[in-house]
């Protein structure tokens, strides 16, 4: 936002407001919750304000609707805290860049860290927890010190990139036209995202680590119907689950380790949902399960085993609803599985069944929930699939096919394999490519100075998107990327790199 050379300073006691105007829209600087409040009072639509570091309290909106986006943001550097989050009755607020800490020693269940209930509401990059430490608590911690990471309500709500841990319930979404997406929900007691909401999109969260402590059949992503009568009376419509990682556990010795059900929709009807390009790795049958589904497809999603134990296998299953009433119009293909169990009016195919004995065959390195599910230069999943009704793009982004047919499974085999070096930067940098011009294989390298998501994209010199070798959060360090253009034709070819507020853009020429 270009802003004008004019800056307002008012002061109470010691404590200043900052006033950054342009002719459109203002940037109020806070360092406290008394200024926050004064803020949010004088606000209107195209506004951000920006918090310094401290602690804010609690943050509490109700009945205060703009016509645009107002936004709550950390000022850069700054790492603003509030205690709870709630919009009530309002419409377009963005809250950006927080942390969101709620602290209880008991009385926590059944408390949220942010609830969002109105419209065109968003939370993003924020820091969601309900401890810091979680070692040493038992049973009796986890059920009285956690609560509910965010609530949704309403319509038009959208959770993005933020990392959710140490609570009961992730995300929990019953609003309508709502996204939920690229958020890291790690250690959890209950479901990591409830999806109750028609017109939803649910892609690219990482879900894992539950831990069992109540009796609450915990499930990475759960949805019912409700309806007059009851729970299972009504259905949910135009859903989308797509390139979601949902891990029953990473250490074997996890305590509370308990039986994560991956996806679990069991009250339907389901009606047009699309399960796409999903990871799932669960010690439980329940991989992907529909009770009751409408005209749903579930395609090219993975679906194995945490650890080697020939049962429980976790599967891709079709049922009627619990009332009888058959499934119908369903697509199942492309899918990589344990195990299937499909019943009603479904059409199956290009599907694999395997065992983990034999998962080597079809993956990088198998092995539970820190394995590499890729497939593997000779996997019977290259160019095994169908590609009616498939994705144009793999769970990370990259273009399918990439062979002559396209493959089976959430991931496209490609060769731009990616390497990793230990040492930590101290800023942001896209390297440029070597060897540059190139015939057909080149490497990118960029390094990463803190942990942050990031994209990385080829382009043709018209600006169309070829290929994504990057597409999920990333630790700090350097990366280095193979890139094969052996399916590209000689010219000069641009890509880039976006991280948090890092961009650059570099240009590399391909001859044959």
């Amino acid at each position: 936002m270009k802003m004008k050379k004019s800056l307002l300073i008012h002061f109470v006691g010691m404590i200043f407001l900052i006033y950054l105007q342009s002719a459109t829209a203002t940037e109020i600087i806070v360092s406290n919750s008394t200024e926050l409040q004064n803020a949010i009072n004088n606000v209107q639509g195209g506004d951000t304000i920006s918090l310094l570091s401290g602690n804010y309290g609690t943050l509490t909106i109700n009945g205060k609707n703009n016509t645009s986006f107002v936004t709550i943001r950390a000022y850069p550097g700054s790492v603003p805290l509030f205690f709870r989050v709630s919009f009530r009755n309002s419409s377009y607020w963005k809250l950006s860049g927080a942390d969101i800490k709620p602290r209880y020693t008991s009385g926590a269940d059944g408390k949220e860290a942010v609830d969002l209930d109105g419209s065109y509401l968003t939370i993003e990059n924020c820091n969601i927890n309900f401890a810091d430490d979680i070692s040493g608590w038992t049973a009796t911690d986890w059920v009285n010190r956690t609560g509910n990471g965010i609530i949704m309500d309403g319509s038009n709500i959208t959770a993005f990139n933020n990392t959710i841990t140490a609570v009961d319930h992730g995300i929990a979404c019953s609003a309508n036209n709502s996204l939920v997406s690229h958020n890291l929900i790690v250690n959890f007691r209950g479901d990591g995202i409830r999806g109750l909401g028609d017109d939803d999109v649910y892609e690219y969260n990482t879900i894992k680590n539950e831990y069992d402590v109540d009796e609450n059949h915990d499930d990475g992503f759960q949805s019912w119907s409700y309806g007059s009568g009851g729970v299972g009376t009504g259905t949910v419509k135009n859903v989308i689950l797509r390139g979601n990682t949902i891990i029953n556990y990473e250490d074997p010795n996890q305590p509370y380790r308990g039986n994560l059900q991956g996806i679990g929709l069991f009250d339907g009807m389901f009606e047009n949902w699309i399960v796409e390009n999903n990871l799932i790795i669960t010690d439980h049958w329940h991989g992907i399960s529909f009770y009751g589904a409408i005209n749903c497809k579930i395609i090219n999603n993975t679906v194995v085993d945490n650890d080697l134990t020939p049962s429980p296998d976790p599967w891709i299953m079709v049922n009627n609803h619990k009332n009888g009433t058959p499934s119908s119009g369903v697509i199942v293909r492309n899918n990589i599985a344990t195990d299937y169990s499909l019943t009603g009016g479904y059409t199956a195919d290009h599907n694999i069944e395997i065992t983990m004995n034999n998962a080597s065959t079809y993956f990088v390195n198998p092995s539970g929930g820190n394995g590499d599910y890729r497939l593997n230069a000779t996997s019977p999943a290259i160019d095994a699939g169908n590609g009616d009704s498939a994705p144009g793009i793999d769970k990370d982004g990259v273009v399918r096919p990439q062979g002559n047919n396209f493959d089976i499974g959430c991931y496209e085999f490609t060769d731009a394999s990616e390497v990793t070096e230990t040492n930590n930067p101290e800023s942001f940098h896209l390297f440029q490519n070597y060897p540059n011009p190139f015939n057909p294989r080149t490497i990118i390298q960029y390094a990463i100075a803190s942990r942050q998501y990031v994209t990385l994209k080829v382009y043709d010199v018209l600006g169309n998107e070829l290929a994504t070798l990057v597409n999920e959060n990333k630790a700090a360090g350097i990366y280095k990327v193979n890139f094969n253009a052996s399916h590209l034709p000689s010219g000069m070819y641009i890509y880039k790199i976006q991280s948090g507020n890092f961009s650059d853009v570099k240009k590399m020429l391909l001859l044959k």
